[in-house]
């Protein structure tokens, strides 16, 4: 695998970064239903190290793009996440 992509790791809460980490990342499809009806459509999967604090269902930027973490597997010296890209107008806005 090739780590040569930068992934940050987003604070829900606030979406500001809290941990960069390097992944080897490539185009990809896979589908996901759910019960009422709604399909997403993962556009890429990532594979990181281990030691990074991903979690299902986090956010993650890589380069002007923000993405959901829809699926994480786990294996022996790596993880696999399949990832779906947020709206372009997907705001991150902070209240003041």
């Amino acid at each position: 695998m090739f780590y040569d992509t930068k992934l940050e790791i987003l604070n829900k809460a606030d979406f500001i970064p809290v941990q960069l980490i390097m992944a080897d990342v490539q185009p990809y499809r896979k589908s996901f239903s759910f019960e009422d009806g709604y399909i997403l459509e993962t556009t890429y999967r990532a594979f990181c190290p281990l030691e990074s604090i991903l979690q299902l269902n986090g956010y993650v930027r890589m380069g002007k793009d923000i993405f959901i973490i829809l699926d994480k597997k786990e294996w022996s010296d790596y993880m696999e996440l399949y990832l779906y890209r947020c709206k372009p107008d997907f705001a991150l806005e902070v209240e003041e």
